[in-house]
C-alpha cells in the first residue's frame, strides 16, 4: 500500500480535478475529469485512499466493474506544476441517496449538486492506493497566464492528461504540454517526451491512447480525445523551445535535451467527446 504524502494531500480534492483512467473492453484507455476527496487519512495527514461518486451506467463505472485497476492524475488548479499520479484498485458500494454527492458538490461548487434526476442510484467508489508518483519537484520558471475561458483546449497553455495501458493491463496517467498536431486532422494533438518514458514504452506495445483536458478558467468544460499514438524520433530542442515559450515565460527550454532521445507523440484522433 502507498499514500499521498501529507504535503501533497491538498491536491486530493477541491478545487483540483482528478483525471480518472479506466480500461475499455478492447484494452484501450478512457480518461475523464472527476471530483474527488480523501477517503482514509493517516494520523500524519497522508491520504491512504481516494473517494468519489459516479453513476450506474457511465463508461468509467462499467469499465471499473470489469477491471478495477485505475489511475488518476492531478495537477494543481493554482500551480499546474504541482502534480501527482495515483495508481490503485477501485471498490464499490451502492449509492442510495444524494448525500455524498451533495457533500462533494458543496466542496467544488459551493452548493448541493444541481443536476439531480429522480433516482439517486449510483456508486460510491473507493480507490485503494498502490502507488503514488510525484513527477516534479523544486522551483519552476514563471508560467504564462492562465488560458482564457472558452479557449481552444487542444492548444497551449492548457495541460493534457495522457492515458496509456501497460502490457499487463494497468492504466497509467501523466500530465504533459501539448499542441495541435501540425498537418494533422481536426482533433489531432501532439506532445514531446523521451523515448524512455513509461508512456512511450506503453504506447510502443499498445498504441491506444486517450487524452483528457479541462479548462482551468471553467473546469466544467472539458474534452477527451481517443485514438492511436504515432511515435516519431526528433531533435527535441526546437519543439522544447517552442512549447517553453507557450507554457513558461522563457525564450528557450532551460535544460539540455540532447541526450534524452526525444520523440514527438501524435494522437491520431478517432473519437472526441466534449
Amino acid at each position: 500500500m502507498a499514500s499521498v504524502p501529507a504535503e501533497h494531500a491538498d491536491l486530493v480534492g477541491a478545487p483540483n480535478f482528478a483525471h480518472l483512467v479506466t480500461v475499455n473492453r478492447d484494452g484501450s484507455p478512457q480518461s475523464s475529469p472527476i471530483w474527488i476527496r480523501p477517503g482514509r487519512i493517516a494520523a500524519d495527514g497522508a491520504v491512504e485512499s481516494i473517494f468519489f461518486v459516479t453513476g450506474l451506467r457511465y463508461r468509467k463505472s462499467l469499465n471499473m466493474q470489469r477491471e478495477p485497476r485505475v489511475a488518476l492524475s492531478i495537477h494543481g488548479a493554482d500551480n499546474p506544476y504541482r502534480m501527482l499520479e495515483i495508481v490503485g484498485r477501485a471498490s464499490f458500494e451502492p449509492r442510495s441517496s444524494w448525500d455524498e454527492l451533495d457533500a462533494i458538490s458543496n466542496q467544488y461548487m459551493g452548493r448541493d449538486y444541481p443536476f439531480k434526476g429522480d433516482d439517486p442510484a449510483g456508486w460510491h467508489v473507493t480507490v485503494e492506493i498502490d502507488r503514488v508518483t510525484l513527477p516534479n519537484g523544486g522551483e519552476q520558471p514563471p508560467s504564462v497566464e492562465t488560458p482564457a475561458a472558452g479557449s481552444d483546449l487542444l492548444m497551449p497553455p492548457h495541460f493534457a492528461h495522457v492515458a496509456t495501458v501497460s502490457s499487463t493491463g494497468q492504466p497509467r496517467s501523466s500530465v504533459v504540454w501539448h499542441r495541435r498536431s501540425e498537418g494533422g486532422g481536426e482533433h489531432d494533438i501532439e506532445f514531446w517526451t523521451s523515448a524512455e518514458t513509461l508512456k512511450t514504452r506503453h504506447l510502443r506495445n499498445n498504441p491506444a491512447i486517450a487524452v483528457s483536458i479541462h479548462d482551468e478558467a471553467d473546469p466544467y468544460r472539458y474534452t477527451e480525445v481517443r485514438g492511436r499514438a504515432v511515435i516519431t524520433p526528433i531533435d527535441g530542442r526546437q519543439m522544447a523551445n517552442e512549447l517553453t515559450r507557450l507554457y513558461w515565460k522563457l525564450d528557450e527550454f532551460p535544460m539540455d535535451v540532447g541526450e534524452m532521445n526525444s520523440v514527438v507523440i501524435r494522437v491520431d484522433t478517432t473519437h472526441r467527446v466534449g
